[in-house]
């Protein structure tokens, strides 16, 4: 009995390890923090020394590499490694950290960055296409997951302190049959439609900011830019991969069904304002659109 007792203590303990495991994001780089005297040199205010990328890592199929110097995470500066653990602290694996990165060479780019699980490697059996599917469905259906826990505990903070109140549904007694609502006709107003055909182009490509990201960014919504074209006008402006555009046009917008209807308001040679997140800052691009 004493040897089962055992037994299945050691595998308690062994799961939650695992469990604790599960939730710790990994970038997959070591980091090396870069003297005032070396900063000043480099002409950086902040930064960290990237002295190693694991083989297979996110920080590797991202594109980082030896010597980078991150300078900052998210939306702050890093001189630290405690300031790097304190901003994956507060994520979690599958989460995107956008990181401002300075190269050997002096050029200064942007990076997302996919978090990866500490401890678990995606090097395994990498070349094959199902099991990189299961992955990416397995992280896609664990982040729908989280931000539905975050959505629940900020609806139950705003329940507790009074900002909201509880919305109950009623239902009809048994002997009482619900009457049906009658909704009047639509009134017929003397404007034109909402145009629906977009007749301009940028050259560039987005897909819509996860929920949980937008909130990290302090945005209600926005567009992440996932190409930009060569010589096209979004490239001509200014507009960088990986920026997150949350306004076009002194208008916010939601997502890519959103953007394509405000874009059906213009035509060919107009110039409109994108406001931009770039490394954690706000930026404006003024692009003149083309003709599709």
């Amino acid at each position: 009995m004493t040897t089962t007792r055992l037994a299945l203590l050691a595998l308690v303990l062994f799961c939650g390890s695992l469990a604790a495991q599960d939730e710790t994001p990994w970038m997959g780089v070591r980091l090396q923090v870069i003297e005032k005297s070396e900063r000043d040199a480099l002409k950086i205010e902040s930064g960290l020394r990237i002295t190693l990328v694991e083989k297979g890592s996110p920080a590797d199929q991202a594109g980082l590499e030896k010597n980078d110097i991150i300078l900052s995470a998210g939306e702050k500066t890093v001189n630290s490694i405690e300031d790097m653990a304190n901003i994956l602290s507060k994520l979690r694996p599958g989460d995107t950290l956008g990181l401002g990165v300075r190269h050997a060479d002096g050029k200064v780019e942007p990076f997302m960055i996919k978090l990866g699980r500490k401890g678990q490697s995606s090097d395994e059996f990498k070349d094959d296409v199902r099991a990189k599917e299961l992955r990416d469905a397995i992280e896609k259906k664990k982040k729908e997951l989280r931000d539905l826990e975050e959505e629940l505990r900020k609806r139950l903070d705003d329940l507790r302190s009074g900002k909201a109140t509880p919305e109950r549904r009623t239902t009809p007694k048994p002997d009482e049959t619900p009457k049906p609502v009658e909704t009047p006709e639509p009134k017929v107003e003397g404007r034109d439609p909402v145009p629906t055909e977009v007749k301009v182009k940028l050259g560039a490509s987005f897909e819509d900011l996860a929920p949980a990201d937008a909130r990290k960014l302090g945005v209600e919504g926005g567009l992440n830019t996932l190409k930009v074209s060569a010589n096209s006008a979004a490239s001509k402006a200014g507009l960088k991969e990986g920026d997150v555009v949350y306004e076009v046009g002194g208008e916010k917008v939601t997502g890519t069904g959103h953007f394509r209807t405000l874009l059906a308001k213009y035509k060919a040679g107009d110039k409109v304002e994108f406001k931009v997140l770039r490394n954690g800052k706000k930026e404006s691009v003024s692009i003149t659109l083309e003709a599709r």
